[in-house]
């Protein structure tokens, strides 16, 4: 039995939304992955700089006083200062920021690809026009996105590749 024109269309549908809501997953988890190293980092940083900044002068005073002090508290006090620096050369606040709305983005499209999803699984005599357009604007969002999305050092080969095959394990069956 041939295929009718809707069919083939329906089942385009169905391969193409699949095919989305990976690259839509795929762009959230990578987002989530680096978050999970840049926020611990960036607690790190401000935790070390607050601490040295708020202590500087009660424990400046106290380790001034002795030979092995001075050193010590050069040695603190120039480390915060780097930390500073890096912090502020690496921008990582706004390396936060910039990643936290992305992934938001992606979380976002994600669900709605998968109501989207569920909605063609529960009604297999969908409307055909309906869904595409809704697909289409669907796509655009992922045109959007797929724009916001800056370059990170820590994106290496390796853990895109981690994030891929950790992705590919929970979505199990559903990869095309």
């Amino acid at each position: 039995m041939q295929k009718t024109a809707e069919e083939y269309q329906k089942d385009l549908l169905w391969q193409t939304a699949l095919e989305t809501f990976y690259r839509v997953a795929y762009a959230e988890s990578l987002m989530t992955s680096v978050l999970q190293i840049w926020r611990p980092v960036d607690g790190f940083i401000k935790t070390i700089v607050t601490i040295t900044t708020i202590g500087s002068v009660m424990i400046g005073w106290m380790l001034w006083g002795t030979p092995t002090g001075k050193l010590t508290w050069l040695i603190i006090a120039g480390c915060a200062a780097f930390l500073a620096l890096l912090h502020i050369i690496l921008k990582i606040s706004d390396r936060i920021a910039d990643l936290s709305h992305n992934a938001q983005y992606f979380k976002s499209l994600r669900l709605n690809l998968e109501r989207f999803i569920y909605d063609m699984e529960v009604n297999p005599d969908f409307p055909l026009e309906p869904f595409k357009t809704t697909f289409e604007q669907y796509r655009e969002w992922l045109l959007v996105g797929s724009q916001m999305l800056k370059e990170d050092f820590l994106l290496t080969r390796n853990r895109r590749q981690k994030v891929q095959e950790k992705l590919n394990q929970q979505m199990g069956d559903m990869i095309v």
